[in-house]
């Protein structure tokens, strides 16, 4: 069975404040608990809503990239961490003693879980947000920052395209840039990294340009498209809402998160219950709405 597209998903249709809202409020969640459990939770639910939305051969390529992030946090934490156990392994080498602490590891996993939930979450948005929709957003409140925010999406996307073709012309010279040793990958990756970065930036300059001269940023705009609020827009806003003051008020109350990476523990309480289910609820409100707006239209 064939996926269907995003852009005949309830998801994409939405008015663009309501998906900014959504997306402001998930980034926000997603940086104020460091429960085990909940931040495992959030990373399998937003897995699953990439996949739903953009389909595995996106999310595999996304994961493939995050893991080099996610192993430099962890290798970071496990070194700068050794002060207290309970230790896993203990080994001393010239003198030097290496300790790998558990809540050391533990830690760094959930943070780099946490940094990889942020830059999925980022390709979601990037993916449902378009530029004529953020345009929408902002420009009532600062046509400055609306022209900062298309710019600045723009300038990912020209990243990744250009990425894209700079691996396809290196095959088709026989080149694969994923293959060989770790050193010869990471120097044909930075310079890959230099290239494309000058490029993308150059790209942005001129873009940046070409809008200043048209009078982008410098007053309110009219846009291609008309985007009315309905009732859909108004039950996923409340929805959102209600969950999202709900999981503020947890936070509040100073349960999910902890400080310090040596008091660092898999302790599970009943608040660190209800936050698991909340966020998960709250993840799972474009697909759950996905599912009424298919009964209500059918």
């Amino acid at each position: 069975m064939s996926r269907i597209s995003i852009q005949k998903r309830f998801f994409f249709h939405i008015h663009p404040l309501a998906a900014t809202g959504y997306f402001a409020g998930l980034i926000t969640l997603l940086l104020l608990f460091n429960h085990v459990s909940i931040v495992l939770t959030a990373f399998l639910l937003i897995i699953f809503l990439n996949w739903f939305y953009l389909g595995i051969g996106k999310v595999e390529r996304q994961l493939k990239f995050s893991f080099l992030m996610f192993l430099t946090i962890v290798v970071f934490n496990v070194f700068l961490n050794q002060g207290t156990g309970p230790y896993l392994w203990q080994t001393s080498i010239l003198g030097l003693s290496f300790k790998l602490s558990y809540p050391a590891l533990l830690y760094g996993s959930v943070m780099g879980l946490m940094l990889v939930e942020m830059l999925m979450a980022f390709v979601l948005f990037n993916s449902i947000l378009t530029t004529n929709k953020l345009l929408a957003v902002f420009s009532p409140v600062s046509p400055r920052l609306a022209l900062l925010v298309v710019l600045s999406i723009n300038l990912v996307n020209t990243f990744n395209l250009q990425f894209k073709r700079l691996v396809l012309y290196q095959k088709t010279r026989n080149v694969d840039p994923f293959n060989g040793s770790i050193r010869k990958r990471l120097s044909v990756g930075m310079h890959f990294l230099g290239i494309l970065l000058e490029g993308a930036l150059v790209s942005g300059m001129e873009r940046a340009r070409s809008m200043d001269a048209r009078g982008f940023g410098a007053t309110k705009r009219s846009h291609y498209r008309i985007f009315k609020w309905q009732f859909s827009d108004s039950f996923f806003m409340t929805s959102s809402l209600i969950i999202f003051l709900a999981l503020i008020g947890f936070k509040v109350g100073s349960f999910g998160w902890t400080n310090s990476a040596l008091k660092f523990n898999g302790s599970f309480s009943v608040a660190d219950g209800w936050i698991l289910c909340l966020l998960g609820l709250f993840l799972l409100i474009p697909v759950i709405s996905e599912k009424v707006a298919d009964l209500w239209t059918n």
